[in-house]
């Protein structure tokens, strides 16, 4: 027998492969014509299915635009640990491991914003749980070695807060509108959120409004001859 399109319906056991090409036709229309070309009946046409075989793999549209987007989030754990697998430093691996976030939110901003950005679904909570889990892989050899002072789980949420705010803050404006140098904004954004996590950890306590000239003093005083460049790999303040 034969579907929508003259498709062979599926034997049993062959529901994963349906699920496979719903996702890819999913992605293909998102990434060719935006988020609101991908329905439920425009997907189920491009395979070549009726549309109630398609809620039988994804209950909702939401559901299914999150799949596609955890696909490509999927990637992020591997990226980040090829970023660092030859650095023995672990401050420059933190480093690393922030710039390959910021970049590849930056490749998929779309997708970045629909899972990040979107109602509460089980791929949101399991996107955001898996980038707590790689900084925190990051975080916690840095606080062993001294690099980082402080607690793992809320060094990490600071971290995991700037490189989102980072990612979300050009995700949500047009392209056109971006730094031109891509590169060069992952590593300083990255620089100054590994770096200012190294801070927390050195300065006066902030909790009370600090007395004039108190902290910017910290950031004013010329370096002393030799102190480190400030450069991840170079000896954290």
């Amino acid at each position: 027998m034969t579907g929508a399109g003259g498709r062979k319906r599926a034997r049993p056991g062959e529901g994963a492969r349906l699920r496979t090409e719903l996702l890819a036709a999913a992605e293909r229309i998102l990434d060719a014509d935006g988020e609101e070309a991908v329905t439920v009946r425009g997907v189920a046409a491009a395979v070549g299915v009726t549309t109630p075989s398609v809620y039988l793999h994804f209950a909702s549209r939401l559901e299914l635009l999150h799949a596609v987007c955890l696909g490509v989030w999927d990637e992020l754990g591997r990226c980040m640990s090829d970023a660092a697998s030859d650095v023995d430093d672990p401050f420059s691996a933190l480093h690393r491991r922030c710039a390959t976030y910021i970049a590849f939110g930056l490749e998929h901003p779309l997708r970045y914003s629909l899972v990040m950005n979107g109602r509460a679904t089980e791929a949101s909570r399991q996107v955001a749980a898996d980038c707590f889990r790689y900084l925190a892989e990051a975080v916690e050899p840095c606080v062993a070695a001294g690099a980082l002072r402080g607690d793992v789980a809320e060094l990490t949420r600071a971290i995991c807060a700037g490189l989102h705010g980072s990612v979300a803050l050009l995700a949500q404006q047009p392209p056109e509108t971006w730094p031109r140098d891509l590169d060069a904004y992952a590593t300083n954004t990255a620089s100054l959120v590994a770096f200012g996590a190294a801070a927390l950890g050195r300065l006066p306590d902030t909790s009370a409004t600090p007395d004039s000239g108190t902290l910017a003093g910290l950031f004013t005083t010329p370096p002393a001859t030799g102190t480190a460049s400030g450069r991840p790999g170079s000896s954290t303040p």
